[in-house]
């Protein structure tokens, strides 16, 4: 049987994530965001769900990736991953006014030409045929 690739990052990221975020953010500050979350009127089990379900949300996205890197090449993937995340931020400034840096907008700014520009090189020049 085939190994399941695309689950392997998640798989992965559960076993190593909590010792390494004990070990940068010790458990005080972990035990802290806990109480904080208990205090703004979360239980425990819709805390463990919440977290339960972002995790396997991840993985859900994690396993798309890897089925539309199979379907295009890895730079238009890697193009649309980028014009994904300008989308997200201006959907937060609009929906949930989220405020925007100056660094922020230039970053979005710079990303949204940079995808212009690969879009528009891309169908001006049609990659050539090898012939053998």
């Amino acid at each position: 049987p085939r190994p399941n690739v695309p689950a392997a990052p998640p798989a992965l990221a559960s076993l190593f994530t909590p010792p390494a975020s004990l070990l940068i953010e010790g458990p005080a500050a972990v035990r802290t965001a806990w109480t904080a979350a208990l205090a703004n009127g979360y239980t425990r089990g819709q805390l463990l769900r919440l977290l339960s379900v972002s995790g396997f949300l991840y993985y859900l996205y994690n396993e798309v990736a890897f089925l539309a890197l199979s379907e295009v090449a890895p730079v238009t993937h890697a193009v649309t991953n980028t014009v994904k995340r300008v989308v997200i931020i201006l959907a937060s400034v609009l929906v949930f006014r989220n405020p925007v840096t100056k660094l922020g907008m230039a970053g979005s700014a710079m990303a949204i030409f940079g995808a212009t520009m690969y879009s528009i090189a891309k169908s001006r020049y049609k990659p050539v045929k090898k012939t053998e």
